[in-house]
């Protein structure tokens, strides 16, 4: 089985962004990855879970923020789930993207 080389865009507002080609923005950190079509898809599932989470709409319309125990917890979640994002890319990713995540000591970052 194949592998394919993709982008993956982390960007907040379209984290679960993965695309064949590069989009070159400056204003973007796109991480180049090497991935069978099933690795595709866990990272992609993975990125749209991670999303979805920081993205609740219940959470935004309660008081839930206001509870510190709440949104600690809540922050830790969204934490582990960049630290999966990040394991996975870097397992997937190109020389290139395991130097640019080194060098600043995402891979240090555990629970």
């Amino acid at each position: 089985m194949g592998k394919d080389i993709y982008y993956v865009n982390l960007n907040p507002i379209s984290m679960d962004n993965i695309s064949r080609t590069p989009v070159n923005d400056g204003q973007m950190i796109e991480y180049e990855i090497e991935a069978t079509d099933e690795q595709y898809r866990d990272l992609q599932k993975l990125l749209q879970e991670v999303q979805a989470h920081d993205l609740e709409a219940a959470d935004l319309f309660t008081f839930k923020h206001f509870n510190e125990e709440f949104s600690e917890a809540d922050r830790r979640e969204t934490q582990r789930g960049l630290n999966q994002v990040y394991r996975l890319i870097y397992e997937l990713g190109t020389p290139q993207t395991k130097q640019a995540l080194e060098e600043i000591h995402l891979m240090d970052n555990d629970e």
